[in-house]
């Protein structure tokens, strides 16, 4: 599912949403043609199959609901941690120009090359569902005059442990973004998924409808939904891969309205 990714949107929902409903009408057919052949048909009753076509596909409908649920839940929390990230870089921004130079301009210009690493060099390769590397080197250099201060006055003692607190909280917030970079439904959740859509597109089959045009279409229907459904769980998996992932619009405003002004922010 890892690679359906790395494609446009739109063109994922084409392909699993096309892939159920392909394979739905190719089975239809199929059984169709051997039920007929010994007769089978004609044992069918729909009133009894109905009930138990409504069983099977309400816990089903259960099952991949939750899944969704959760799906969407890990999306939400990874985007929710790429937002407290950057909002407790801007934080120590602001904390640190209560800093005396030279200090000052050390800590703002380290605090910048992490902001830059973070979209230009971490997003990327979280793009491609690697955790990236490289941060915590830039992390070590911006700690060391961090650390080093020593507040003169009460109101430098105040506003070095603000600083010290909003840097704590970045480095917390940091650990979620790289754990939330392998955040995926577990295999055994994706056979529920498809296994289940397999029987429950099957079970659709044992009706017996005398037109295969309509009996196609009411198939087609129910496998479309469940493939509507498949999709939305493939592009919530693995919140920050591929184009549609969570993107680092975040970082990028505060690098560029606080860290990086351009002449037009600062006015």
């Amino acid at each position: 599912m890892a690679a359906l990714h790395d494609l446009p949107a739109w063109l994922t929902a084409c392909l699993t949403i096309g892939a159920f409903v392909g394979a739905a009408v190719v089975g239809l057919a199929s059984s169709r043609r051997w039920s007929r052949e010994r007769g089978l048909h004609a044992l069918v009753d729909n009133g009894v199959i109905g009930w138990i076509f409504s069983a099977i596909l309400g816990i089903y409908a259960i099952a991949i609901g939750l899944i969704a649920v959760e799906s969407w839940g890990n999306s939400s929390a990874a985007s929710s941690v790429a937002s407290h990230e950057a909002s407790e870089i801007a934080a120590l921004h602001r904390d640190i120009s209560g800093f005396p130079e030279p200090t000052r301009s050390q800590l703002d210009a380290g605090l910048a090359r992490y902001t830059r690493f973070v979209i230009e060099g971490a997003w990327p390769a979280q793009r491609r569902g690697e955790v990236p590397h490289g941060g915590t080197e830039l992390l070590n250099e911006f700690q060391k005059p961090l650390y080093a201060f020593e507040p003169a006055t009460d109101g430098q003692k105040a506003v070095h442990a603000e600083a010290l607190r909003a840097y704590n909280a970045m480095i917390e917030f940091r650990r979620q973004r790289l754990e939330a970079v392998t955040f995926a439904i577990p295999g055994t959740l994706w056979s529920v998924v498809l296994v289940g859509a397999l029987l429950s597109i099957a079970a659709s089959f044992v009706f017996n409808i005398e037109s295969f045009a309509l009996h196609a279409l009411m198939t087609s229907l129910l496998a479309a939904m469940i493939g509507l459904l498949v999709f939305f769980i493939v592009i919530t998996d693995l919140p920050y891969r591929g184009p549609g992932g969570v993107g680092p619009g975040a970082y990028e405003l505060v690098l560029h309205d606080l860290l990086e002004p351009t002449p037009a922010a600062q006015r």
